[in-house]
């Protein structure tokens, strides 16, 4: 390496110039365009949601991360969402009415949410974290998983 260049923390593929502008945009959001982002992942066509187990994050994402390799590079995508400032910074298909009706929902279901509700939740989190991934990598990851529950303990009944 020369004196001229400096190494880059940033994975393959990735402009620093791009992340800031990212950054930047995602800076600039507010709660509601927030919501309707995150939202929106969630319908993001080509990627799977997945509760994993914690240990197991690390070669999910080399899996992930091979898979995105596939995809077009970040630097040749445009990732902030432009749309005209009457619309706000919503992702397409989003705008506030959508979101105020989403909030909506969430505290109609957060109101009837217990204890009990609450609990088993968290058991079933206990250790485990949620990722995207591109679909591409499921059947890869997928047997990761099952390779994982085969190795386990058997559970004893009680």
């Amino acid at each position: 390496m020369t004196t001229t260049q400096k190494a880059s923390n940033l994975p393959a593929g990735w402009c620093e110039d791009e992340l800031r502008q990212i950054a930047e945009f995602y800076d600039s959001l507010t709660e509601e365009e927030w919501i309707a982002h995150e939202e929106a992942a969630y319908e993001r066509e080509g990627y799977t949601h997945l509760i994993i187990p914690r240990d197991l994050v690390g070669a999910v994402i080399r899996i992930s991360d091979a898979a995105e390799l596939e995809l077009p590079a970040v630097c040749d995508r445009n990732p902030a969402p432009q749309s005209t400032p009457a619309e706000g910074n919503f992702p397409p298909g989003w705008n506030s009415a959508r979101v105020q009706r989403l909030i909506a929902e969430m505290e109609a279901e957060e109101a009837n949410w217990t204890a009990a509700d609450e609990a088993e939740l968290q058991a079933q989190l206990k250790g485990k974290t949620f990722v995207q991934v591109p679909d591409a990598a499921v059947p890869a990851i997928q047997s990761l998983l099952d390779e994982h529950a085969a190795s386990l303990p058997p559970v004893a009944e009680v």
